[in-house]
């Protein structure tokens, strides 16, 4: 069994999911202690409880302290399989982040799957939705993965209740290696500004200021407007994603009581722009999203990101704790860096 510290690097969830994520795969039962040590609400979340109830059933698998709050969890997988199932969160808890965990053991079993995820699908301190399946899908595709996404309902905090179905497509070759490391100015903006239970005006307002906050900078964007009523939704709330084609730049804002719609569009652009004049064609929150798919992926990746992040520096910790991988780094925590991972080339189970 590997053991793994859970307050290793940021200390948060990140630890958990990918060390989760990676045992489903290889089959290595793992143990998590100090689980999620650095949060203020140390141990394990709704998320991430149900993210290991998923990974029992996607592996026939089983584990040990899996309730809320515990902060030590053992996990036993069998072998990968696929499934068909709905799973709900309970509470605003991000239905991206459950995905994260689920996702690469689904990508490497043998049959596909579907799976219905139903939570928070555009809340703080996660990706959104449109951020996932406009951004890291893309990336997901580019390196061999099949994996789409339709969103039912949206959900916001406090009360969650949104859905998402993700339908997923066993490999049937090791994925591919990448060099992401230049950056061209061959690309489109494209955009969603998304209400629920609030006025439409309200995300045409989100839209109308990210596009001239853009406009500023020379840069034009395709923003959709998505409007769903108050019976669509368990909680009234508004988001807006913004990202580019051709590289995997993304950016978001999410709305809260008492914030102008203008604020929210601003914040999105300007996250953005920042993204786009660092040259780099990974963003910061991708180059913490690919690496447990990189470290599985055949031959050397080599991609230069706007920031490596504490995310990112822990997701490196964590694939070479578990599973052996090298990796290089030129740059360093809250700088622009190039990443280097050399990864097993894992055959997929199918």
């Amino acid at each position: 069994m590997k053991e793994i510290d859970g307050s290793l690097g940021e200390g948060g969830g990140q630890v958990l999911r990918t060390a989760l994520a990676l045992s489903a795969v290889t089959g290595t039962p793992v143990k998590v202690f100090n689980v999620r040590r650095k949060r203020a609400k140390p141990g394990l979340r709704p998320q991430h409880l149900l993210g290991l109830q998923l990974l029992e059933r996607i592996t026939g698998g089983k584990s040990e302290g899996a309730r809320l709050d515990s902060m030590m969890v053992s996990f036993f997988p069998g072998r990968l399989r696929g499934i068909t199932l709905t799973a709900n969160v309970g509470t605003a808890g991000s239905v991206t982040l459950v995905l994260q965990t689920i996702l690469l053991p689904l990508l490497f079993a043998p049959e596909p799957s579907r799976v219905k995820i139903i939570g928070g699908t555009d809340v703080e301190m996660a990706p959104t939705v449109d951020y996932t399946r406009n951004v890291l899908f893309r990336f997901l595709k580019d390196i061999g993965a099949e994996v789409s996404m339709t969103v039912l309902r949206r959900g916001f905090y406090p009360a969650g209740g949104g859905a998402i179905l993700v339908e997923v497509k066993p490999l049937k070759k090791p994925l591919r290696s990448v060099r992401l490391v230049e950056r061209g100015d061959d690309f489109s903006i494209f955009g969603n500004s998304v209400v629920g239970g609030l006025p439409e005006e309200i995300a045409r307002r989100q839209a109308k200021s990210a596009e001239k906050t853009l406009s500023k900078r020379g840069l034009e964007a395709k923003i959709d407007i998505e409007h769903r009523s108050r019976s669509e939704v368990l909680s009234p709330g508004s988001s807006i994603t913004l990202w580019t084609d051709n590289y995997y730049i993304g950016a978001s804002a999410i709305g809260s009581k008492g914030m102008p719609a203008e604020v929210v569009g601003k914040r999105a652009a300007n996250y953005l722009i920042r993204e786009i004049e660092s040259l780099a064609p990974v963003d910061r929150h991708m180059g913490d999203q690919v690496i447990p798919f990189l470290a599985l992926a055949d031959g050397t990746s080599e991609y230069f990101t706007s920031e490596l992040t504490l995310h990112a520096y822990t997701n490196l910790l964590v694939v070479r704790e578990l599973l052996g991988v090298e990796y290089e780094i030129e740059g360093g925590v809250g700088k622009p860096s190039i990443i280097r991972i050399r990864g097993l080339g894992l055959e997929p189970q199918g």
